[in-house]
């Protein structure tokens, strides 16, 4: 009987084990000055610059970028220079971020986006933002999440007053497959760091809860044949 409870239990362990925990992608495992790609493509989870283009949305009145930075580098090292101040508080970003303080004469042609692809979809995802300011009255530091080609939602900040420059945009649904990030009309004077995406939980094919099910039934079986 114990063999019995203990097969079940495995089989219902195997069944449940498609259900993912949440996935952290901080950049610190990047060295500085790495352009940010397909690094993370063991994860499901790939960047791509340039989510629109065309005519802006923000503030600033300027069009999508065309050339969106996407280096990678360090708070810890003086790669921001005396930008560093202009991270705000709270302390929410550590080490290596997505953008580039010193570099925002890169970005020259508009503002800045990109896409975070997912090639399994997620239940929930957000990003920390650093160094936002100015958009106390109109933010617009916003993530923008899709399912396929359709847009679930629009998520934007908001700024008690221009000191308080670093916090996190989150959404939970389903089926998740891209978000795009702006990071505001300041271009890449605002740094990204800390995004943690949810999988969705894979369902089992019929064909694999069939197979389960019935090897379950057919130990039981002979199991209760043995005894008898």
């Amino acid at each position: 009987m114990k063999r019995t409870r203990s097969s079940v239990l495995l089989g219902t362990g195997l069944l449940l084990a498609c259900a993912a925990g949440a996935q952290t992608i901080n950049f610190d495992d990047l060295a500085p000055g790495t352009t940010l790609g397909a690094q993370y493509a063991g994860m499901g989870v790939t960047f791509t610059p340039n989510a629109f283009s065309g005519a802006g949305s923000s503030s600033s009145g300027m069009p999508w970028a065309t050339n969106t930075d996407m280096t990678i580098v360090s708070i810890d090292n003086g790669d921001l220079g005396v930008d560093f101040g202009a991270l705000g508080v709270p302390s929410l970003v550590s080490k290596n971020i997505l953008h580039h303080f010193l570099n925002w004469e890169t970005v020259e042609d508009g503002d800045a986006s990109f896409n975070i692809n997912l090639t399994n979809p997620a239940t929930s995802v957000s990003v920390t933002f650093a160094g936002v300011g100015g958009q106390a009255a109109a933010p617009d530091t916003r993530i923008f999440v899709y399912a396929g080609s359709t847009l679930l939602k629009t998520v934007a900040g908001s700024l008690p007053n221009d000191n308080v420059g670093q916090f996190t945009l989150s959404y939970t649904g389903s089926d998740i497959t891209r978000v795009a990030v702006a990071p505001g009309s300041f271009d890449d004077w605002v740094g990204v760091d800390n995004i943690v995406i949810t999988p969705a939980v894979a369902v089992p094919e019929p064909e694999t809860w069939a197979l389960t099910l019935l090897g379950l039934a057919a130990f039981v079986w002979a199991r209760r044949r043995r005894q008898s």
